[in-house]
């Protein structure tokens, strides 16, 4: 394979693409060098994360919806609708009450089943956003191969997808939903060992097919090889770490969650400066959204002051540790042993639950022309 048949088609720039949408996956080795390697208390590590990289990369969602007057009046509808999701939780815990009423045993599964709905769904909407940076190197390059299509999604979904089937199988929490009761289950060993293979059998192919491009004297998506290089491996590392069983859920959702914060936050500017501020544009028209988006590090302000502000709030009402609690919620029982942090969780949840529901209509490029024109996808590398 020729090294002159590799073509980079970056997303910005050559410089902006590899800092955060390839290399940004350094930050999640980064989190884990911090938490092992260094001993640091990983609650610390945690809220430090969530507050001030996490929670402002939805700030970036509202930014170009709620704060956007021409995006709020065309999708009023769902952004409104969307706001349902706050109740997901509170109702979760409406049915543990009227199932405890009626002298269910099992008063707690619909709790857990969307205790487990959200941490299922917080993964994949991960997986889904490393999807889309896929799939916008793949349209900067003009790729519409079916073939390549199919086979690149099997080396995104399956890098990422599988790892995350071996964690859930070994994870003493979340084993029993794959059917194996004890760590000495042989199952473990097979699922891990099955989704290697897997994932090496896809890689082979993938490979080959590019070999087979090159052979065909075609250009080869430098980027996307790049891009899948940083992503899967990051996965796989996570993923199959022993440490990360150890350290919680706390530990392997800030792991594999920085790298997608960071290509959000990176995206979301580089949409800005197009949308509302690009030359000759009325930025008036836009509203809330190109004033805080004018200067950069008024932008930093208004989505960190957001973090900030959300998770004070979690943690001193007891939702989220990292802070001294004003409101003990959990010595407030609403019924049986379900406290009032349970009600409180719930309903910050939604919080998350909105921005993944949000994140699945605001970013089709492949239906939404100005999407595309804001994020400069019609300028292509032949």
């Amino acid at each position: 394979m020729s090294i002159n048949a590799i073509t980079f088609p970056w997303i910005i720039n050559k410089k902006t693409d590899l800092i955060w949408f390839i290399g940004g996956a350094l930050s999640g080795y980064f989190l884990f060098f911090l938490n092992v390697g260094l001993g640091w208390d990983m609650i610390s590590i945690w809220f430090i994360w969530v507050t001030f990289i996490d929670t402002p990369h939805f700030f970036g969602t509202y930014s170009r919806t709620f704060f956007d007057k021409e995006e709020f009046a065309t999708r009023k509808k769902l952004l409104l609708g969307s706001m349902l999701w706050y109740l997901a939780g509170p109702l979760a815990v409406l049915i543990s009450y009227l199932m405890f009423s009626v002298g269910s045993v099992n008063y707690y599964v619909p709790w857990s089943l969307f205790s487990a709905f959200f941490g299922a769904w917080a993964y994949w909407h991960v997986v889904r956003q490393h999807y889309g940076f896929m799939a916008l190197y793949k349209k900067k390059m003009g790729e519409k191969n079916s073939f390549d299509f199919k086979l690149d999604s099997a080396m995104l979904y399956g890098g990422l997808l599988l790892p995350f089937f071996v964690f859930v199988s070994r994870h003493p929490d979340t084993r029993g939903f794959v059917f194996i009761k004890d760590a000495s289950s042989s199952l473990i060993q097979f699922y891990s060992i099955s989704s290697t293979i897997l994932v090496i059998i896809v890689s082979v192919i993938f490979i080959a097919r590019q070999v087979y491009h090159s052979n065909q004297g075609e250009k080869i998506n430098g980027a996307k090889i790049l891009f899948l290089l940083a992503v899967v491996p990051l996965h796989f590392f996570i993923c199959y770490s022993d440490a990360v069983l150890d350290s919680g859920f706390f530990a392997f959702g800030a792991f594999v969650t920085v790298f997608h914060d960071l290509q959000y936050h990176a995206i979301i500017w580089f949409h800005h400066k197009n949308r509302y501020h690009k030359k000759g544009v009325d930025s008036t028209r836009f509203g809330i959204a190109a004033k805080i988006s004018k200067n950069l590090a008024v932008f930093i302000c208004c989505a960190v002051f957001m973090g900030v502000l959300v998770r004070l709030l979690g943690c001193s009402i007891q939702v989220h540790p990292g802070c001294f609690p004003f409101y003990i919620a959990t010595e407030k029982m609403i019924f049986a042993d379900f406290g009032m942090d349970k009600l409180l969780q719930g309903v910050l949840i939604g919080f998350a639950l909105q921005h993944y529901f949000l994140d699945q209509f605001i970013w089709r490029t492949s239906k939404d022309k100005t999407l595309n024109k804001d994020l400069k996808l019609t300028e292509q590398v032949n």
